[in-house]
């Protein structure tokens, strides 16, 4: 059984990938101020804007693909018919006050899917190290590396995939008192006086917002995939299924590890599942933020990456489980 192991720090865990039984084979301007007022005027995300009504969303985008729960107090709007345009829209109190995408359509005051950070900071400037978001919270650390822009009231964070040239992967846009929520999350160093109070949900809630988690980051990889012309994945409710339980078993066992010392190996709890495969691979993370933050600090990291978008693997399922707030996350990909 040819078997390998890449590990890395990821968060607030160590996170690991491990490659199949049969090992896979792997191929490998203007000034600042002025260009960042005319970006803002100039932004543009499939005609969706902060303060938008529900109503006004749904006039201009359609019915949602799904309307996902989350752990942060917004519900998102699905948008994931067309990948190439492929947007979430996180709607609270009838408004839309959060809204990402990685669709590669998607063009933020003239930085795109595939801007370089050089051409990030020469459209909207160096991001500012220690950056105020409202009265009671300030980022710090604010790098290009994961760089958040504050203009016009709103609060833009870019995703950066610095293993594929350092380039714009995604953009993240919330109002100030929404990125307040989930600030700790996206795993800036803050300062704060007080934080909003997070949602309380009942267990019940809680499992409803894991599985939104495994759709939305299910959605991406395959945004990801057909950018980068590999096949997108199919959905494999069987090998979710071991997923879920590998991410339960973490919880419930307090270890991270793709080994469990009930179940054995990824391959092991495979087999048991009576799923028979050519390629199969496993990655895993705790403590991200949601399904957005961990597929990209999967794509930041070489070993993970390397299943994300290994052109062998035809199904995926994603299992993910919330413990006292924090996510576990296992996603098992397979050849049947």
């Amino acid at each position: 059984m040819n078997k390998k192991k890449v590990a890395s720090i990821l968060a607030f865990g160590l996170s690991l990938a491990l490659l199949g039984q049969l090992q896979p084979t792997f191929v490998t301007a203007a000034s600042p101020v002025s260009t960042q007022q005319a970006a803002v005027k100039s932004v543009s995300t499939y005609g969706i804007a902060l303060g938008m009504t529900a109503a006004q969303v749904e006039q201009k985008l359609g019915k949602p693909a799904r309307k996902d729960p989350s752990h942060t107090g917004v519900e998102w709007w699905i948008y994931n018919r067309d990948l190439n345009h492929y947007i979430q829209v996180g709607i609270q109190n009838g408004k839309a006050v959060t809204l990402f995408s990685n669709g590669a359509n998607v063009n933020v005051g003239g930085v795109t899917i595939g801007s370089t950070t050089k051409a990030l900071q020469d459209a909207w400037g160096a991001p500012k190290s220690t950056l105020p978001i409202t009265s009671g919270l300030r980022i710090q650390e604010n790098t290009l590396s994961h760089p958040t822009y504050m203009q016009n009231n709103q609060v833009f964070t870019f995703s950066i995939d610095q293993l594929g040239g350092n380039k714009v992967a995604g953009v993240r846009i919330s109002t100030p008192e929404h990125f307040a929520t989930i600030a700790m999350g996206l795993m800036y160093p803050i300062v704060y006086t007080e934080l909003p109070a997070a949602p309380k949900l009942t267990d019940a809630q809680i499992k409803q917002v894991a599985i939104a988690y495994e759709k939305e980051n299910f959605d991406l990889l395959n945004v990801a995939r057909q950018r980068a012309k590999l096949p997108v994945l199919t959905w494999d409710e069987q090998v979710a299924v071991v997923a879920r339980a590998h991410s339960n078993d973490m919880a419930q066992h307090n270890y991270f590890s793709h080994n469990s010392p009930t179940t054995g190996s990824p391959f092991d709890r495979l087999k048991k599942a009576g799923i028979r495969y050519s390629y199969a691979g496993e990655n895993i993370a705790y403590g991200q933020l949601d399904g957005i933050e961990v597929h990209m600090g999967w794509m930041n990291s070489s070993g993970h990456r390397q299943n994300l978008l290994n052109q062998n693997y035809k199904q995926l399922g994603v299992g993910v489980v919330i413990k006292a707030g924090q996510p576990f996350y296992t996603q098992n990909f397979v050849t049947k």
